[in-house]
């Protein structure tokens, strides 16, 4: 049985083109899979006690300065700017009138389920520490940028392709 060159042709291109993808993808992945190792962790959470926040507390009131659990990551900073006229306090943080004070979120701090918290009418502030996100994350970003490329490279495939068989046409 002799092999016609449609047959080798078409062998090509299904090599060709499924060799494109696969690298576009990988190429996407590795990309997005950088970008996942590369994001800083560390942000701002800030956080103000409005004028009143007290006597509201001593009233009753619900206030909703601070939710019930905070959610924080290592390597974050908690700003906490109290406007109010009486001393607050989070934690071991005395937060005079007026003030504002810094809290870097590190190991010791994720490690306690909750802090002494007086804008609580329970007293303390749950805190939460998520997981990184995991590696599966990855997948969509891959998927958003593999395939827009990989038709690029298709396409750039398929005009080489056809400026080869142009050029055989015209040195014929």
């Amino acid at each position: 049985m002799a092999f016609s060159p449609h047959l080798i042709t078409r062998a090509w291109a299904l090599r060709a083109y499924g060799g494109a993808v696969a690298a576009c993808f990988v190429a996407a992945w590795v990309v997005s899979l950088a970008w996942w190792l590369l994001l800083p962790e560390a942000r701002t959470v800030v956080l103000e006690v409005p004028p009143g926040t007290a006597s509201a507390i001593a009233r009753g009131e619900v206030v909703s300065v601070i939710p019930e659990t905070l959610v924080l990551r290592l390597g974050d900073t908690l700003v906490i700017r109290n406007d109010d006229i009486v001393t607050h306090t989070i934690g071991p943080n005395w937060l005079p009138p007026s003030s504002t004070v810094r809290i870097p979120v590190d190991a010791a701090l994720l490690s306690r389920p909750q802090l002494i918290c007086s804008l609580h009418p329970s007293g303390v502030l749950g805190l939460a520490a998520p997981a990184r996100p995991g590696i599966g994350t990855t997948a969509f970003p891959t998927v958003l940028a593999g395939a827009p490329i990989s038709l690029s490279a298709i396409v750039a495939l398929l005009v080489v392709k056809r400026l080869g068989r142009d050029e055989s046409v015209s040195t014929a």
